[in-house]
């Protein structure tokens, strides 16, 4: 007997081999979805003094992922992956639900129209998350206007388990005149200056008056020397700070510093964190415990982790 053109043996054992293709793909699904991350940062082993990959084939992959965020309670994480050149860079994120972290997936508040959403941060009391895009401003951006893209702050705000719109923050930090925002607990935003034009940036600081920011103060010496003093962290209680510091011009690589306030308020001379590393923007886990930072190939990199006690130790 033929069935379709095949004999009824050989349509038998098609059927056969069929159904233990499904039963495998079934049971391979299974285990995937066994095999999700479960508990804190990811179920990964907590690093020590010296990096580690954060969550391996799960957050960091081929891909490009840099700049990332958790919310207060730990159970949100948010980071920046593009895939390829040219293609969009997304802000993602991954939940942990009854314990299990979900697949990543691109923020509901990613702007389809826009080529670039990145850099999330989520403010130390989880109300806020700032990001940095292209998507257009009213009135239309150089973009619009056959310029280059022009990058801008936004923030979301917390509405139940989501969060709002997009909205635009204005002055002082737009248009285009601020990079990645982070703030204390007091509400004080620590920036990157960006008003002179990127390859001059510097670190400033906007301060909240009567629930208006007020412009952007400049850092100066010791924080500021030179230019390429980029992608501040600010530690909620404002005692500390963690940034990039180019070592050469424009293009050369950068390394993360810190500097810690004294009792006059004023901050002390930057330590080179001894990472072993170029590294980028950089952010601290809500309990203080974990310094989490971008690194590896230019355009090609992963996010790392590493333990805060770095931040107290010198050379090794």
């Amino acid at each position: 007997m033929k069935v379709a053109g095949l004999s009824f043996g050989a349509w038998r054992c098609a059927s056969v081999s069929a159904a233990f293709s499904v039963l495998s793909f079934s049971l391979s699904a299974g285990a995937a979805a066994q095999a999700r991350p479960q508990g804190p940062y990811f179920g990964q082993t907590p690093p020590g003094s010296r990096p580690e990959v954060f969550a391996p084939g799960v957050v960091s992959t081929a891909a490009h992922e840099f700049a990332c965020s958790f919310t207060p309670d730990g159970r949100e994480f948010y980071f920046t992956r593009s895939t390829s050149p040219g293609s969009p860079t997304l802000i993602m994120v991954s939940r942990m639900v009854n314990g299990t972290w979900t697949e990543p997936e691109p923020a509901a508040f990613n702007d389809r129209s826009a080529q670039m959403s990145f850099e999330p941060m989520v403010t130390a009391d989880g109300r806020r998350l700032y990001f940095s895009s292209d998507r257009p401003l009213a009135p239309p951006s150089h973009a619009a206007q056959g310029g280059p893209p022009m990058l801008n702050i936004w923030y979301v705000e917390r509405e139940g388990e989501g969060w709002s719109p997009p909205r635009n923050p204005g002055s002082p930090f737009n248009p285009m005149r601020t990079m990645y925002v982070t703030m204390t607990s007091a509400g004080t935003i620590y920036t990157m200056d960006i008003s002179a034009g990127m390859g001059s940036e510097v670190i400033g600081v906007a301060r909240p008056v009567g629930g208006e920011y007020q412009a952007i103060e400049r850092l100066g010496a010791p924080v500021n020397v030179g230019t390429g003093n980029m992608y501040p962290y600010i530690s909620p209680d404002e005692r500390y700070l963690v940034f990039t510091r180019r070592q050469g011009g424009p293009g050369s690589a950068t390394y993360l510093h810190v500097s810690f306030k004294g009792r006059d308020g004023r901050w002390g001379e930057p330590r080179a964190i001894d990472l072993g590393m170029p590294a980028g923007p950089a952010s601290v886990s809500p309990d203080g415990r974990y310094l989490f930072f971008s690194g590896g190939e230019r355009g090609r990199g992963d996010i790392f982790w590493v333990s805060t006690s770095v931040l107290n130790e010198g050379p090794r």
